[in-house]
């Protein structure tokens, strides 16, 4: 693949922002789609291990991670692709970066249930962590051809911490749902403006020369 050797125009950032929101808001609808497929077949509750589990509560999370990851990777590898090379890995990592909330997850929910109150600290420092985590493999494809690639996983830490800060004070899913898909956009925006408006043409120019 080739890379384009120019920067981004002014229009990039909110169509950025835009198509990322619209995506996680359409994963949703697949994700919470097929669960009632699947509940359809199985029955309102599901045994799991020997115990049983609601099964909207069980899958629900369990099918959206996976969802958006793969769509979102999709969107955002058509919109890089015009101003990177090598990102023949971005779907895959994208994809990996949202199962690894379930691992993230778990550990912490586990921390901090082990003798301590849940706050909305450690609320909002947990979901720092998995949005961290969503943006690590990502920034591992993009971390030696761009400059800095680090302010990758503090967007999606900082923005995923608003979110947590938001989910500590409402348990209403349709407000924490827009957050998840506005928030990370307009901060991965904001950091694609300072990577990309900042990354010198000869460097791309190399990258496009080898490939």
């Amino acid at each position: 693949m080739i890379a384009n050797n120019g920067k981004p125009r002014w229009f990039f950032y909110p169509e950025w922002v835009g198509l990322n929101a619209i995506t996680v808001v359409i994963a949703a609808v697949i994700a919470w789609t097929l669960v009632l497929l699947i509940e359809s077949i199985v029955g309102g509750t599901i045994q799991v291990g020997g115990q049983t589990h609601i099964t909207e509560d069980y899958l629900l999370m369990k099918v959206l991670l996976p969802v958006i990851g793969v769509s979102t990777g999709l969107t955002q590898y058509v919109l890089l692709r015009r101003y990177l090379a090598r990102l023949g890995w971005w779907v895959g990592a994208t994809f990996l970066g949202w199962l690894l909330p379930y691992v993230i997850g778990t550990i912490f929910s586990a921390v901090i249930t082990s003798g301590r109150d849940i706050n909305t600290v450690w609320v909002i420092l947990g979901l720092a962590l998995i949005g961290a985590s969503i943006g690590l493999p990502q920034w591992w494809v993009i971390r030696r051809q761009v400059p800095q690639a680090a302010w990758w996983i503090l967007a999606y830490g900082a923005s995923w911490g608003m979110i947590g800060l938001l989910n500590s004070q409402t348990t209403d899913p349709l407000p924490v749902l827009l957050a998840v898909a506005t928030m990370p956009a307009i901060a991965t925006g904001f950091v694609c403006w300072l990577l990309l408006d900042r990354l010198p043409s000869h460097e791309l120019e190399a990258i496009a020369q080898v490939h």
